[in-house]
């Protein structure tokens, strides 16, 4: 299947790790900083200063803009991390679940046999034995605090919306962000 071309992902590989390395680079922040004196000890020189305050400007920009495309793509990030951890844990609580209602089946099922011995021991005795009643299953869904909507598929979902904020441009982001890991 040919892809096709996806100005994003262009940027993404291309051209925004060059700035980004730029900004970020150690003489750079510091050459940045050390503007700051010659630009109150050349107040007078307007040309300095207007150069110098432009130059400042566009860097307070560019590093704005950085560190909120990374917020955004850490915001993706710790969401999906969220829903992962939270289906995960879900899943492993049904594992239990079940594992432990196969436990008292498994129970149920010896105490009927029990009880089968009994009545077939009592029986060569030549005595009479009344069966007991086995107790029945309880079903381990209905004992969690919140009943069987916990074991519902959309259950993670309907949690995590009352505690993940929905952001607009964190989703958009989102979206590419999937479209682009789907790849």
């Amino acid at each position: 299947m040919k892809k096709g071309f996806n100005i994003n992902d262009f940027l993404d590989k291309y051209i925004l790790p060059w700035p980004v390395r730029f900004l970020t680079h150690r003489f750079v922040i510091l050459a940045t900083i050390l503007l700051l004196i010659p630009l109150i000890l050349f107040a007078s020189n307007t040309v300095f200063v207007l150069t110098a305050n432009s130059y400042l400007n566009t860097m307070s920009v560019a590093v704005s803009s950085i560190v909120l495309l990374y917020a955004t793509l850490s915001e993706i990030n710790q969401k999906k991390i969220a829903e992962m951890q939270e289906k995960r844990a879900q899943e492993d609580h049904a594992h239990v679940t079940e594992m432990h209602n196969y436990v008292l089946k498994l129970m149920k099922s010896q105490q009927e046999e029990l009880e089968d011995m009994k009545m077939m021991l009592a029986k060569t005795q030549g005595k009479t034995y009344k069966r007991q009643k086995v107790k029945e299953i309880t079903d381990l869904r209905d004992l969690h605090p919140r009943g069987q909507a916990r074991y519902k598929d959309d259950d993670v979902k309907e949690r995590m919306a009352g505690y993940v904020y929905s952001h607009r441009l964190a989703d958009a982001t989102s979206k590419d962000y999937n479209r682009k890991k789907a790849r």
